[in-house]
């Protein structure tokens, strides 16, 4: 059987960037969490907050400052990808009036499937 995807519509767009936009959120926290550990129990963070002292006198790191740039770049990163996802839809739907859609074929992977397809047409 085959289909064409003519059109997207830009909300369904932006649900969905916002949804993965979320997923990507979240998983740039957990490994904002996970390289903070790492470099405390290597050391790196007290080494690095000596050598700030040392060459411009300045504040340690703490885990506030570090985890709010993390939030404030995925924060970024939200709004733009969510943003991003219905312009993309609006992108499409206008090339598709030139090129006619994206032609997609789907096939039926199972006896049953086959048959279920069979009856329906």
């Amino acid at each position: 059987m085959r289909a064409s995807l003519r059109e997207i519509a830009p909300l369904s767009a932006l649900k969905i960037g916002a949804v993965l936009s979320a997923c990507i959120f979240a998983a740039w926290m957990v490994a904002a969490a996970l390289i903070y550990i790492f470099l405390g129990l290597g050391g790196v963070w007290d080494r690095m907050n000596n050598l700030l002292a040392d060459l411009i006198g300045a504040d340690r790191i703490s885990a506030g400052l570090y985890f709010g740039v993390a939030a404030g770049v995925g924060l970024l990163e939200f709004i733009v990808v969510t943003l991003f996802a219905p312009v993309t839809a609006l992108l499409y739907n206008a090339a598709t009036g030139l090129v006619g859609g994206l032609r997609v074929t789907i096939t039926p992977e199972s006896v049953d499937e086959r048959q279920d397809a069979e009856n329906i047409a």
